[in-house]
């Protein structure tokens, strides 16, 4: 099973509405009947399942919060454990971990819509690809990608995260073409490559990276710093794939790098007004909103995704149809404000990777008795301090309207802050905020 041809990825708009309809009815009679929350909600709110009469209504549900799953976690179940063949689970870094089995039908779901992902990007089963992945710490993504490479044929190099220098010498000595990371660790990679004496774009058989983690694109689906950046690097060819644990799968840019498809026999998206919920239009920005069309384990009905992003809707070039979830430009908690001007870490992050000097960086941000919020940057550097901390603070106000604290730290202190508390993947953004009685 090398091509997907899934005949879903190119429908018309009635047909992709016609059979999200039909999806959405049997999956809200599952929920109903198997999952005591839903149940719940739903009585509570007057809704059954027989009130959806077409697609859009839809809208007549009420969301489901992070907070909610986190809260009542085991009441969103419609399985038993006898049942799961997979137990994922969050980070939990904000809070208490969210268990999330999947059934046998799940994964494999969440395998075909992978191979619809690798196939848009022109993977093939000639392609080497390194995945430098956590496969531990019930983390339920990268095991899927593994099986999906070898349904595929291709060969998948389990390599895992960290080890730099045993990952290059696995590149160069396997030829990979394909590697499937975050993007904090390219930048790793390339600079212990340069430490080996070896050339990023010019020393390995590299040719294209898949990266999550952390947006490559910005509003307007423009390149993001970083994405700029590790072009200039490594010289291939980069991809954006955007998801989460509670969706259970990944939305892939293909070739021709028009946004993130979506799958239209797996999720229904929206994208809704943070402040008042309500659906906004095409190209719009606001909070994205999935519901599972197909899941058994923890399905979700309307999950308020928390990240910021719009939507389109028009043919892709490559010729699918389904929908595209664009940019994500940040994250509904993570807003910041400042003397009435709101910003967001992302934005901030994009400032900062454009200056030379900053070898690397922190944001912590803190509540003050102003009800303003306070944004320090902790940076290291091997330059003038004093230069560039003004030219750090110039450069996020012209493009931001905001003026934030610099601190200057070693860059061991940074590296020891950013991967506290077992997280995964770098960890940027440290948020200290309380509320204030």
């Amino acid at each position: 099973m090398e091509k997907r041809n899934n005949k879903n990825e190119y429908l018309t708009p009635n047909q992709r509405d016609q059979l999200q309809y039909k999806l959405l009815k049997h999956q809200l009679n599952y929920v109903y009947n198997n999952s005591p929350f839903y149940r719940k909600k739903f009585n509570a709110s007057g809704i059954k399942p027989e009130d959806i009469k077409k697609i859009k209504d839809v809208q007549k549900i009420p969301f489901t919060t992070k907070e909610e799953l986190r809260n009542f976690n085991s009441d969103f179940f419609c399985i038993s454990m006898e049942q799961a063949v997979d137990i994922g689970a969050t980070t939990g870094t904000s809070g208490t971990p969210i268990i999330l089995p999947v059934t046998k039908n799940d994964w494999n779901n969440s395998i075909d819509s992978i191979l619809s992902g690798l196939n848009g990007m022109g993977i093939t089963k000639k392609n080497i690809i390194q995945l430098c992945l956590a496969f531990d710490q019930l983390f339920s993504v990268s095991t899927p990608i593994d099986d999906a490479l070898k349904i595929m044929g291709a060969t998948s190099v389990r390599t895992g995260p960290g080890n730099t220098s045993r990952q290059l010498e696995l590149m160069k000595l396997l030829h990979t073409d394909v590697i499937f990371t975050t993007p904090d660790f390219m930048f790793i990679l390339a600079e212990k490559a340069k430490e080996m004496g070896l050339d990023p774009s010019g020393d390995f058989y590299l040719e294209k990276a898949i990266l999550i983690g952390q947006p490559l694109w910005n509003t307007g689906w423009k390149p993001a710093v970083i994405k700029k950046q590790l072009e200039n690097e490594w010289g291939i060819e980069f991809f954006s794939v955007y998801g989460s644990m509670e969706m259970f799968t990944g939305f892939y840019e293909c070739t021709h790098h028009r946004g993130h498809h979506t799958y239209n026999d797996y999720h229904y998206i929206e994208v809704i007004d943070p402040i008042t919920g309500e659906s906004l239009s095409d190209g719009e920005e606001g909070e994205i909103v999935s519901t599972h069309l197909k899941m058994q384990g923890v399905p979700l009905v309307r999950f308020r995704q928390g990240d910021i992003t719009s939507i389109e809707r028009t043919a892709c070039s490559c010729g699918r149809t389904s929908p595209r979830i664009m940019a994500i430009t940040g994250r509904i908690d993570n807003m910041l404000k400042v003397k009435g001007t709101s910003v967001f870490p992302q934005q901030i992050e994009d400032c900062i990777r454009d200056i030379k000097g900053v070898e690397s960086y922190l944001i912590e941000v803190f509540s003050q008795k102003t009800l303003t919020d306070k944004i320090v940057i902790n940076v290291s550097t091997s330059v003038n301090k004093k230069t560039l901390r003004e030219k750090i603070r110039e450069e996020i106000k012209s493009r931001t309207r905001i003026t934030p604290e610099v601190k200057f730290v070693t860059k061991e202190k940074i590296e020891g802050m950013i991967y506290q508390n077992g997280t995964r993947k770098p960890k940027l953004f440290w948020d200290y905020r309380k509320k204030f009685l």
